[in-house]
């Protein structure tokens, strides 16, 4: 008898120590985390639509469990938040999908978690009657940078429509984004592609400005299929997400019923991504926020997405993505 208390007790410690091993136990069914150790999760985002899923979130400061909390922290540029990622500083980070994929050729230890923004770019004109592709021949496009992501992404589309640029369209990259919004405005220009929420911006001081193309309808024409452009997503630093299986979990869940709450409640999150700097004011947010197609996807359920988007970006400028596709690894 005493043998079998002494082995049930000691069985008893065992299990416990499997559950807890990890540090998460999950408490009933309540979806409460106990936490071993108490863990603050540091999370960082691109300014502009690629955070906007998450200011709910912010603005609760969600954790979960009482040794379990969120860090917030937006970066002003793509070079800043590079830097914090390079340095391992964030534990999870929302970006576009080719710097995350750049990153990862280049050996930097984060893997796609989720894809949060589909293709939110937009050919703007004014005054010129544009009805189709065809109708660009011998038009002058302002675009930013060239190899910027909407750069790439038209010049795909002006191949796939028989066009060619600098021959058939000349393409004009001597504006910044915020100069080429404040030009296209200002009717210095005619034609112009911008992404959200430079679109809104443009359209809401000058109401003769109009929407001719929506480069992520015309995606799924040249493409045949209904597969989006997978434009922006989030990261997870690899040894974090070895450690803290459960918090990765929890987050995503929680990440993808905000931005739920986004799209369908878009004057409060309007108010909330003015609130915490996020690039755009409430009345342009409330506006952009449904042409910034902010919509959650698992990187396992993108994948055919991400590979479709990235192989693009690899034909036009290889370095965009760091030389090639990532391989499997990349996809958490």
């Amino acid at each position: 008898m005493k043998r079998s208390i002494i082995a049930l007790a000691l069985f008893s410690v065992f299990l416990w120590s499997v559950l807890t091993g990890c540090g998460v136990l999950r408490k009933g069914n309540t979806g409460e985390l106990e936490q071993k150790d108490e863990v603050v999760v540091k999370i960082a985002a691109l300014r502009g639509p690629t955070a906007v899923g998450m200011v709910k979130m912010m603005d609760e400061k969600t954790g979960f469990g009482p040794k379990v909390q969120f860090e917030y922290d937006i970066a002003q540029t793509p070079d800043v938040l590079t830097a914090r990622i390079l340095s391992q500083e964030v534990d999870l980070a929302a970006l576009p999908i080719n710097l995350a994929a750049k990153l990862y050729n280049k050996g930097v230890d984060y893997q796609l978690v989720a894809v949060n923004t589909w293709g939110n770019m937009y050919l703007l004109n004014l005054g010129s009657d544009i009805n189709s592709w065809a109708d660009l021949k011998g038009k002058t496009i302002h675009s930013i940078g060239m190899g910027a992501t909407p750069d790439i992404v038209f010049r795909s589309l002006l191949n796939a429509n028989g066009l060619e640029a600098d021959k058939d369209v000349f393409l004009n990259y001597s504006l910044e984004q915020v100069e080429l919004a404040n030009a296209m405005a200002a009717e210095k220009i005619e034609l112009a592609v911008l992404p959200e929420p430079f679109v809104t911006m443009v359209i809401s001081k000058n109401s003769g400005i109009v929407i001719v193309m929506d480069l992520q309808e015309e995606w799924y024409k040249a493409k045949g299929s209904e597969i989006p452009i997978a434009q922006g997503g989030m990261v997870v630093k690899k040894e974090f997400a070895q450690k803290h299986p459960e918090v990765v979990k929890e987050f995503l869940q929680q990440y993808a019923a905000s931005i739920e709450w986004v799209n369908h409640n878009l004057l409060e999150a309007s108010i909330l991504v003015e609130k915490y700097g996020l690039g755009m004011s409430a009345k342009i947010a409330e506006k952009a926020i449904p042409r910034s197609n902010i919509r959650f996807s698992s990187a396992g359920d993108a994948r055919k997405a991400v590979e479709s988007y990235l192989q693009v970006l690899l034909d036009f400028a290889p370095e965009s993505v760091g030389g090639k596709l990532p391989d499997a690894g990349f996809y958490y």
